[in-house]
């Protein structure tokens, strides 16, 4: 009787065994799926949050005058022109390439810094619909107009960039340059101001 136990026994371990082999791994398979699922949910949880987290738009305080349009085109024309100092004077020139005269070089300033289109000759800015400014009212972006040492006819523009300061393209063999309008001449040969853009 004791032997058959035994064989009983044995027998059922044997058949057992492989049963227990077959569902441990089925076991394991699973787990490791929950695992990887949910590290795979985690993962995509704080890709997520990092995403928008980098698409957040930055707070920053505001500034005076930040939505005063052309106030900051005038801030562009102006800082395009200090960059333009030391180009050549050239005759009928309205480019970088090509070099600037007086006119040419605020049609350019004012066409790709302010999309604004200005008149091309000093004559006809004068005579356009610009707002005709005073000297003391000057404002950076201000076109400012000049004679010849105080006689003859206004044939000379530059652009006002504050601090009693112009930016012009003065003559042939020249380059564009800063001037104060506290010089004798070019206090002598001031004429008037426009405002083109504002």
């Amino acid at each position: 009787m004791r032997p058959f136990l035994i064989l009983n026994m044995t027998l059922l371990i044997t058949l057992a065994a492989p049963l227990c082999e077959a569902r441990e791994p089925a076991k394991s398979t699973q787990a490791y799926k929950a695992v990887g699922s949910l590290s795979h949910n985690a993962h995509a949880k704080s890709v997520n949050r990092n995403v928008v987290r980098l698409h957040l738009p930055a707070k920053r305080p505001l500034q005076a005058g930040v939505h005063d349009g052309h106030r900051t085109t005038n801030s562009r024309v102006v800082a395009r022109a200090r960059q333009l100092v030391g180009i050549p004077y050239r005759r009928g020139g309205t480019s970088v390439s090509s070099g600037f005269d007086c006119s040419g070089l605020l049609v350019y300033l004012f066409r790709t810094e302010a999309g604004m289109k200005v008149p091309r000759t000093t004559g006809e800015m004068i005579q356009s619909s610009g707002l005709r400014i005073d000297r003391d009212e000057l404002k950076p972006g201000d076109a400012v107009f000049f004679n010849r040492n105080g006689r003859g006819q206004t044939s000379h523009v530059g652009l006002y960039i504050g601090n009693n300061q112009f930016i012009h393209a003065p003559s042939s063999g020249e380059r564009v340059r800063l001037d104060s309008l506290a010089d004798g001449y070019w206090q002598r040969s001031f004429t008037t101001a426009r405002r083109f853009n504002g």
